[in-house]
């Protein structure tokens, strides 16, 4: 008879917390399998709340400039009937002054006459009359009176017109004065609100440059990184490469660590450190010196979707595990050997480089597309994450201490009381530096070994732009991408640049 089968009962407390548990690892999963997407295919609010106002600048600056043509056309019509006015009270001003010279002999005529009137009946008209009589032989004195008569009516009727042509001009004078002014009033009325407009339209153009420079960020997105949001000097379909690199004394400076998208420094045998860079955005003509991989790697880098991992080798547990795992194995003791070589003015094992080219030439097709690795915001917008004043933190690995120091622009880094320098003399300092506070078990290839538990949840301190944020990160499975929350639950936002990442145990870290 087969033996029965035990159940052992299970509280509703701990049926609760295995319930909780099982939710949060879906939900941290949707939240990881959704950002990648969220990041690169879907608008955010920013870029809508830009491309509205992207449009409404458009239709501004059109609008703008469109009444201004019309005020233009205006302007001219304008100008072209005040000088028609200036014309015509110029006219009017002419036949004035033709009036004025018509007039005069009709009024010296009449002048004339009326004199001879008005000596009538003296003494001296007798005399006046035959003056007139020798002037004109025949003429009777009462027939010089009718021709004098009808001169001064001639001269009357003259003087009435040429009156009534002065009186009608000096009437119509004002109103072309008068509507001359109107049209300069209106010129300067256009000139006032061309002057307003193109003020406005200046305005416009240059908030709509502002906007459409933001906007290049998202539409440009192509163009850079995603894992750090850096300009891309490749294709972001290529597969990120991963480098183990050295870190113990000997090993310093090494070279391309200021090229790095990502940086994770790993806790190794003896309280040493080593070095898994991740490099996507730049390509880097020497790299190194190169050291052998360990168990921590495989789900530390296997979130990047099947990265080309460059190694100098590893035992053979190690080397079977990685064999086994995602990553793609182009190592110093793979048939991609030929990618690397010995640089003799240093002593072994600290002495083997390679470049990202010939890197990358020995992982051919190899590797996938890497996802978003960090949520990363758009410059010039404000930190939404709730922050502290820090100047820098120090970490500690038992038998190495690294301290970075905010230097303005970037963290400083130091180890063990020295300034990092790559080979070039460059102090690192990258953007960002998250330490990740990571629990270690033993490493299943090899006893001595630490390996770091990357996989779950913990303390996380987040050091940007100069700032603190107090969070956590999660990581739900080997395949996810690790998320970084603050203090009250939100994705942590990050500015593109380049982000270290120290994994220390919890506690072995503290604020400078």
């Amino acid at each position: 008879m087969a033996k029965s089968e035990t159940t052992t009962p299970v509280s509703p407390r701990a049926r609760l917390s295995r319930i909780a548990f099982c939710l949060a690892m879906v939900l941290g999963m949707v939240a990881t399998t959704t950002a990648p997407a969220n990041a690169q295919g879907t608008k955010t609010d920013d870029q809508t709340s830009l491309e509205a106002q992207e449009a409404a600048l458009i239709d501004d600056v059109a609008t703008a400039e469109q009444t201004i043509d019309e005020l233009s056309i205006e302007r001219s019509q304008v100008l072209v009937d005040i000088d028609a006015a200036t014309a015509a009270i110029e006219g009017s001003a002419d036949a004035l002054e033709f009036l004025a010279l018509a007039r005069r002999e009709p009024a010296r005529v009449r002048v004339t006459m009326a004199l001879e009137r008005f000596v009538s009946g003296d003494p001296a008209q007798t005399a006046f009359a035959r003056e007139l009589q020798s002037l004109e032989q025949d003429a009777s004195p009462m027939q010089n009176q009718e021709v004098f008569g009808s001169v001064v009516e001639a001269a009357d009727a003259e003087l009435s017109r040429i009156d009534g042509q002065i009186t009608s001009l000096q009437a119509d004078v004002p109103a072309m004065i008068e509507a001359r002014q109107e049209l300069a009033n209106r010129l300067i009325t256009i000139d006032a609100a061309v002057r307003g407009l193109q003020v406005g339209l200046d305005d416009s153009r240059a908030q709509l440059a502002t906007v459409q420079q933001s906007l290049a960020w998202y539409r440009n997105a192509g163009s850079r990184s995603q894992l750090t949001g850096r300009p891309n000097a490749g294709t972001r379909s290529r597969a990120a490469l991963v480098v183990k690199i050295d870190n113990v004394p000997r090993a310093r400076p090494q070279a391309g660590i200021n090229d790095a998208d990502i940086v994770y420094v790993e806790l190794v045998e003896g309280g040493q450190t080593r070095l898994a860079a991740v490099f996507h955005s730049e390509n880097v003509g020497t790299v190194g010196p190169v050291r052998s991989m360990r168990t921590t790697d495989i789900n530390l880098v296997r979130p990047l979707n099947r990265p080309l991992f460059a190694n100098s080798g590893g035992n053979a547990r190690t080397t079977a595990a990685i064999n086994a795992s995602p990553l793609v194995n182009i190592g110093h003791a793979t048939r991609s050997g030929g990618a690397y070589y010995r640089n003799n003015s240093r002593p072994a094992p600290h002495n083997l480089f390679s470049s990202t080219a010939a890197l990358r030439r020995a992982g051919g097709t190899a590797g996938g597309t890497p996802p978003t690795m960090f949520t990363i915001r758009r410059p010039g917008t404000p930190n939404p994450n709730k922050t502290s004043a820090a100047n820098g933190v120090s970490v500690s690995y038992r038998n190495t201490n690294v301290s970075y120091t905010w230097n303005g622009s970037g963290w400083a880094r130091s180890q063990d009381g020295r300034a990092t320098v790559d080979t070039a003399g460059v102090r690192t300092a990258p953007e960002t530096v998250i330490v990740q506070f990571t629990p270690y078990g033993v490493s299943p290839a090899d006893r001595n070994s630490p390996e770091a538990n990357v996989i779950g949840k913990g303390r996380a301190w987040i050091f940007t732009e100069g700032k603190l944020i107090r969070g956590s990160w999660r990581k739900p499975t080997a395949d996810a991408v690790p998320l970084y929350f603050d203090s009250e639950g939100n994705p942590i936002q990050l500015l593109p640049g380049r982000v270290w990442v120290e994994l220390p145990t919890p506690g072995n870290a503290s604020l400078r």
